[in-house]
């Protein structure tokens, strides 16, 4: 099983393909293989990597409050670990947040960035309605099957499940080889909760996409709206049928801007 020293954990991480490097940081409760819709397409051209955060699936756990900033040190750990100079970044919901604070503090480690379903944390983001909250920490504080499924509805567009319930139930699948206790999505929750990068956008220097689903009703597409007004240069992508899970909603267009974006950074 490959994992990399990175202080005092021990990080899982694969990589897939080859090519120009890109790191790909997953969200609360998930891991590396929840990057199910985009490895076989993205690592055609590129080298991809994906891990586990610290705590979660095959990574180490110290145990310990977490921050984002702490764990954007756990990725930069892993990038000095494999010998990644300036490799590209694609980081999904709380992995966007690691992401933009590996962005902020560390610029001249990235050569691009994909911040997908993602938010500044803090005063300024769009947050959800009081009743997605309530469910989603259902979810998080509990952690059984029984949140789980009832918060369903906070990450997958109503038509995804209305219409293709086969989508939800393979990511319940994938979710069930290593699923999340509540002490690991609390303390990954309370991460979340202490994000807050807007001031700091600005000093994002690497080129940046920012993609959302049309209908992300846990981290609502105004919040990428405000990234990418406040990232420099960044381009926006709004993916229509797909809430916060539009990676596995939607992979082939989620794909297909990313790649376009991707290999504008490469002529």
């Amino acid at each position: 099983m490959p994992e990399a020293n990175v202080g005092d954990i021990t990080l899982y991480y694969e990589i897939h393909g080859q090519g120009r490097p890109l790191v790909m940081i997953r969200g609360l409760g998930s891991n590396a293989d929840h990057w199910y819709g985009q490895v076989p397409a993205l690592s055609e051209r590129y080298q991809v990597v994906v891990f586990d955060n610290r705590g979660v699936a095959r990574s180490s756990d110290p145990g310990g409050p977490l921050s984002v900033r702490q764990m954007a040190g756990d990725t930069l750990g892993l990038l000095d670990a494999l010998g990644l100079e300036s490799p590209l970044v694609f980081g999904l919901s709380m992995g966007g947040m690691i992401a933009q604070e590996l962005a902020i503090n560390h610029s001249q480690r990235l050569s691009g960035l994909v911040l997908a379903c993602t938010h500044p944390g803090g005063p300024h983001q769009v947050r959800p309605t009081a009743e997605v909250e309530a469910l989603f920490k259902d979810m998080v504080y509990l952690a059984t099957p029984e949140a789980k499924r009832a918060a369903a509805p906070t990450l997958f567009d109503p038509k995804t499940l209305e219409q293709r319930p086969q989508v939800a139930a393979e990511y319940a699948e994938v979710s069930l080889r290593h699923p999340a206790g509540a002490d690991i999505l609390t303390r990954q929750w309370n991460a979340v909760l202490g994000h807050d990068t807007y001031d700091r956008l600005p000093q994002i220097q690497a080129p940046t996409l920012v993609l959302t689903g049309d209908a992300d009703v846990l981290i609502p597409p105004g919040n990428s709206e405000i990234l990418a007004q406040r990232i420099p240069g960044a381009k926006l992508a709004v993916i229509p049928g797909g809430g916060h899970q539009i990676l596995v909603e939607q992979p082939a267009p989620c794909n297909q801007a990313v790649l376009a974006f991707l290999g504008d950074l490469d002529d």
